[in-house]
């Protein structure tokens, strides 16, 4: 039970996948991602050649979108090919030259576009014309006339010319797209070299910085080392000028008081002057009045 269980859902993701392939809005919806897709990887390229901020993700988001494209692409399934050269023998015609099977297998893809749009011209019995053909389909086969056969077959053949140019044009478009793609991939390679080297050279960066800091980290101890010195000496010629204020203060309380001591004595010596002359006059008188008696 469990593997039909397992089977059934694998049969409905299926049958959904299916549905929303064939339906022309998960055709919109898929060439939509797809170009989207496409237009954010070539963005991240851009942003990583201007080396801008976002183009690794950019890149990731895009590639990625592409792969899931590219994954759902291969569960398509590929177009039915009917053999409308046993009914159309005009078609059955080969020309030289390219694009023949490409133009075979178009017009098979017209030819049963075409008979699906209109049913009724392949199922209508038309007994009893001359010139009739059996088409051959998935339904019983019926009669169709000769003139509406040959209308179909120039529509088929215009039809055919129309898709030949478009194949051809398809095909410029898809070497436009190789070009490119490998221009991209140039610069996808030049990107991964430069961030090589943008990461070393960022190595040696950081380490000329880590070098710097502890240059920087040395002269700030050597400097404050020097300020401690020069914090010493400030105090050691702060003490210095105080001595030498107080020495000025000294010398000029010892002028003052020297001035006094040099006036004193000048003083002292008139009065020892005054006193010797007073000295001598006592002993002049007192040799006169010996020589008297």
């Amino acid at each position: 039970m469990v593997n039909n269980a397992m089977n059934m859902n694998k049969e409905n993701i299926k049958s959904r996948y299916r549905t929303i392939m064939t339906w022309e809005g998960g055709q919109r919806l898929f060439n939509f991602a797809y170009s989207i897709g496409a237009a954010i990887v070539i963005c991240g390229a851009l942003f990583k050649i201007l080396h801008i901020q976002g183009g690794d993700t950019l890149l990731c988001i895009g590639m990625g979108t592409e792969i899931v494209m590219f994954i759902l692409t291969a569960f398509d399934r590929p177009p039915k090919e009917y053999h409308w050269e046993d009914v159309f023998p005009e078609l059955d015609r080969k020309t030289d030259g390219e694009g023949d099977d490409a133009e075979t297998s178009a017009a098979s893809q017209v030819i049963a576009t075409q008979v699906d749009r209109q049913p009724a011209l392949y199922a209508e019995p038309s007994a009893g014309m001359a010139g009739q053909v059996i088409a051959a389909g998935p339904a019983a086969p019926q009669p169709v006339p000769a003139a509406d056969v040959a209308s179909v077959s120039r529509d088929y053949v215009e039809q055919m010319s129309a898709i030949t140019e478009q194949l051809a044009q398809l095909r410029e478009t898809t070497q436009s797209l190789n070009a490119v793609s490998a221009t991209l991939l140039q610069s996808y390679q030049a990107i991964t070299d430069n961030s090589s080297a943008l990461q070393a050279n960022s190595h040696d960066y950081i380490s000329q910085m880590s070098d710097l800091n502890r240059n920087i980290g040395g002269l700030n101890t050597i400097y404050e080392i020097q300020l401690k010195s020069i914090s010493s000496q400030l105090e050691s010629i702060d003490r210095v000028n105080r001595g030498i204020k107080d020495i000025r203060d000294m010398y000029e309380k010892s002028a003052a008081q020297s001035a006094r001591y040099c006036e004193e004595t000048e003083k002292m010596a008139r009065y020892m002057q005054q006193l010797n002359q007073i000295y001598e006059k006592m002993i002049h008188n007192s040799t006169v009045s010996m020589y008297k008696v």
